[in-house]
């Protein structure tokens, strides 16, 4: 998309690059036609959005939700085919999912714990029905003095599977029907960090002998489960970064993919998102210039989550030679830039409103900071009718989901 020539907005807005969204969607569906697809809601975070993907995805087969309220809106809106992520004790949110599935709709929820077992049994009960659920395996691979994964689930070794599998067959309304493995050290991981590049060879051994571990723990325990009679309808895995890898494992039915849509500028680091091209960020107007060499615009903020650091910031996507102050960093509210000389001196300073095109570093976040996505295809805002065309993000339908 060439931002040179596209209007200046006049306050901060989310863009969305509607030729580079289809660049993502066709990679994604090369990468992954081996096996179906689920897309991770969390990373979208716009109802519009995930239709327009769902178009253009034959291997499509449902939504991999993060919260059970989430869960609840997007049957409401006609979703089906549901794995929530995340274990949940939102008893309410789960009670509503049932006024779906009742009428055939599929909801999956994910346990690692007897505990989290034990709230969708109680309140499966008090309905008169049978949960599905999936179980969580952590494919994290624990080294001497070094824990190579997340902290996620208490699954690790197949002790820990066949204890939670005994307490699951004693609870008479849930049913075992899924199991994810998911690789978030091969998936979620930047082999060059900035400001980290000699730790790049490590990470990735690390990530190539994390992949032979997980081909052969997940593999195992997919084959046991179905040796004590569980019928596995799903066998979950994989994310942006691990797409190659988890589609070809034989074990795996889907693969989980979000990110790779949007390429925030944390996938920049990544060695297997070479090829996408980033579809998705924000627009700040300038409104200061407090110095020769700096300009200031309105808004900022948008920190991704995860441990601090400077590949948790956007980066600035357009004009380029525009670097962020380190005391101050994006602001809550005004975000400062330094000016390289060199555009001063080519007579390309930026001007008092003009805009700063920027990227947030991780996928679905920046949806929750506007309302809506302003659409360009062609180097062209998209209109209809005079006004502008917007996809709407949750935070425009009112919705705030945790």
């Amino acid at each position: 998309m060439d931002f040179a020539q596209l209007d200046s907005p006049k306050k901060p807005s989310a863009w969305l690059d509607l030729d580079a969204l289809d660049h993502n969607i066709k990679l994604v569906n090369e990468k992954t036609k081996a096996v179906h697809l689920r897309l991770a809601t969390k990373s979208i975070r716009s109802i519009d959005v995930l239709k327009y993907i769902i178009d253009k995805s034959p291997n499509y087969i449902g939504l991999m939700s993060y919260a059970a309220d989430e869960s609840a809106y997007l049957l409401e809106n006609g979703f089906d085919n549901i794995l929530c992520a995340y274990p949940t004790l939102d008893t309410q949110s789960i009670a509503k999912t049932f006024e779906y599935t009742k009428q055939g709709a599929t909801m999956v929820w994910m346990v690692d714990r007897p505990e989290q077992v034990d709230v969708l049994n109680q309140i499966a009960k008090s309905q008169n029905q049978t949960v599905e659920i999936c179980l969580d395996i952590n494919m994290s691979m624990p080294l001497p003095k070094l824990y190579f994964g997340t902290k996620r689930s208490a699954l690790i070794k197949k002790r820990d599977v066949k204890k939670l599998l005994k307490h699951i067959k004693s609870c008479r309304h849930v049913k075992l029907v899924a199991l994810m493995g998911y690789e978030a050290q091969i998936a979620g991981l930047p082999e060059h960090l900035p400001g980290k590049t000699m730790l790049s060879p490590a990470i990735k051994m690390l990530k190539n002998r994390s992949q032979k571990q997980v081909s052969t723990r997940r593999g195992s325990l997919v084959s046991w489960l179905i040796k004590q009679g569980v019928d596995l309808k799903i066998v979950n895995g994989g994310g942006s970064g691990s797409m190659d890898f988890t589609s070809s494992q034989p074990e795996v039915t889907e693969i989980t993919v979000g990110s790779a849509y949007y390429k925030p500028a944390y996938f920049d680091y990544m060695d297997s998102m070479a090829d996408f091209k980033p579809a998705a960020g924000f627009a700040l107007p300038i409104t200061r210039r407090p110095e020769k060499h700096v300009i200031t615009c309105h808004g900022g903020g948008f920190i991704a989550s995860g441990a601090v650091g400077i590949d948790k910031a956007p980066i600035v996507h357009y004009p380029q030679g525009l670097s962020i102050l380190p005391d101050e960093g994006y602001g809550e509210v005004q975000t400062p830039l330094v000016v390289d000389s060199k555009i001063i001196k080519n007579g390309m300073m930026p001007q008092i409103g003009d805009a700063v095109w920027c990227r947030h570093a991780k996928a679905g976040e920046l949806c929750e900071h506007f309302n809506e996505l302003v659409c360009y295809r062609a180097n062209a805002q998209l209109t209809a009718e005079g006004a502008a065309y917007t996809m709407t993000t949750y935070r425009g339908e009112g919705q705030c989901f945790h």
